[in-house]
This record gives C-alpha cells, structure tokens and sequence, in this order.
C-alpha cells in the first residue's frame, strides 16, 4: 500500500517548500499541486526542475487557476497512491505519521476515510478531539479540518467525490467550509468515515478560524444550507450561540444570525436559478 502526500501551495511559497522538502521514505510518494501566475511560473521553474531532478518521489504540476478548492481538484484527477493525504505547504507531521496512517488504514480495513489529530507548536491541541475511534457522523464532520484528511483513491474516485469549487479559499463565490462539505457529502455517498485519536500534524499558530468577517459569516450561511437544505436556518442560530464569545467583539448576535441567515438564502437562490 502506497501514501501520497498531497501538497499544495501557491506562488513564492514553492521555495519554502522544496527548500525544507520531507525526506525519502519507503511506501510514500509526494506531489506537489501549485497555483502560479504564467510569470511566477518561468520565475521559478528552474529552482522546482532542479528540484525534481533530485526527487523521483516528487511529482509536481501547476495551474493558473485561483481557488484552493480547484487545486485539490486537480491534485485529485493525477493522484496516484493507494491512500492519500492532504495537506498544505506550512503544515509539519511528527515523527512517524506517514507510517501510522498507512497503519491505521489496515486496522480500520472498511474504512474510506480517516480524520486526525491536530496540535500547536507548543503541545496544545488545535480543537477538541475525542478520546476514542469513532465514526463520523454528519454533526462530527463540522469539526474536520482539511490537513487532517486521508483517502483512499479508489473509493472517492469510485463515487466521483470531489471538492466543492464554489466553496473554500479563493472559492466563487463562498470562502470556507470546503473540508466540512467535502466530508458531508462523503457520508451522503455512502462512504465509511473515521476519527482516529492519534496526534499527527503540527500546524503553525495561525487560527483564521476566529476571524469572523462579514464574508466569513455569509459564506457560513452558504455552506450550512449546501450540506443541510433548511435546516441550516435553524443551523445558523445554534451556532450564533455556541459561538458568541469567538465572535462577539467583531459584531453582535443579530448580525451573525441576520448574515448567515443571507447565506442560506442566497445559496438557496442560486441553485433555484440554475448559477449553481
């Protein structure tokens, strides 16, 4: 059985990566999806052929696209491995983390997916995990992040699963909760969905999760509706309360509620007239 760690990035940061690049390993291979500019592309191309050269367990491609949707899309249509793990180009895994999910895959066999852990640089959990394997529920997949995402190939390519281009970084016209939808419609596809207690990435002190935009909240409101129909205006209050004292000094309750309550609506619209 083969990983593939699924990296990508954008622009300048190739560098960072093929300069602090992961070391040989049996059993896993590497590709690289980067989004570029036609004129960052001829940049930096001798730096990544070089690079490449030296690496035969490195693929690599690029797009001139925008949306981080799209480039795990395009990851997704060339990828290779038997397991595949996604992750972007600022994120570390402890020692052993390839070999265990690899593992994990044998000890979970029915398994189509499995979700990790994630800590700081410093020890602290990202969020708050359970204890225990568990399958993944509908209410559990709002708590997956994308970097702690691995696949088998076969099954996602099996029942055509693919990330939502209209949602995520750089997403049109909704920027967050691409993971969330992704493994949503996982579940309504009829995949097997996993949590593993094990901790194996580390990711960098940067939480833009508590930056509670306009956009953001809208964008919310989209996504509730994409993955609960109308339920997600029942959705977005819960969520205005649980969430109050993350989002509380940027604006108060009623706005929360009243944006994402615009965001189901809106999303509602679009596929009515056929724009989604």
């Amino acid at each position: 059985m083969i990983l593939e760690v699924i990296i990508t990035t954008m622009n300048e940061n190739i560098l960072r990566l093929i300069n602090d690049f992961f070391p040989n390993q049996k059993d896993v291979i590497f590709l690289i999806s980067h989004q570029i500019t036609k004129h960052e592309h001829n940049v930096y191309q001798s730096s990544i052929d070089h690079f490449i050269k030296k690496r035969k367990d490195v693929r690599y491609i690029f797009f001139f696209e925008k949306g981080l949707s799209r480039n795990r899309n395009q990851s997704m249509r060339v990828s290779k491995g038997d397991i595949c793990l996604v992750t972007d180009d600022d994120i570390r895994f402890k020692t052993g983390a390839f070999d265990f999910i690899l593992q994990s895959f044998k000890e979970l066999p029915y398994s189509d997916i499995i979700t990790y852990k994630t800590e700081f640089p410093d020890g602290r959990q990202y969020k708050r995990y359970k204890n225990h394997i568990s399958r993944h529920t509908k209410r559990s997949c709002m708590r997956v992040s994308s970097f702690e995402i691995a696949y088998k190939r076969k099954s996602i390519d099996r029942v055509k699963l693919r990330w939502d281009e209209h949602f995520g970084l750089g997403g049109d016209p909704y920027t967050n909760h691409m993971e969330n939808i992704f493994m949503v419609d996982a579940l309504n596809l009829g995949l097997n969905g996993y949590f593993y207690p094990k901790t194996l990435v580390i990711h960098p002190f940067i939480n833009s999760g508590f930056n509670y935009s306009e956009h953001m909240v809208f964008s919310k409101g989209a996504a509730f509706y994409r993955m609960f129909g109308n339920l997600s205006y029942l959705s977005n209050i819960l969520y205005a309360i649980k969430k109050y004292r993350d989002y509380r000094k940027q604006m108060g309750f009623l706005r929360f509620c009243r944006l994402s309550y615009l965001g189901s609506r809106d999303f509602k619209k679009r596929i009515h007239i056929g724009e989604i």
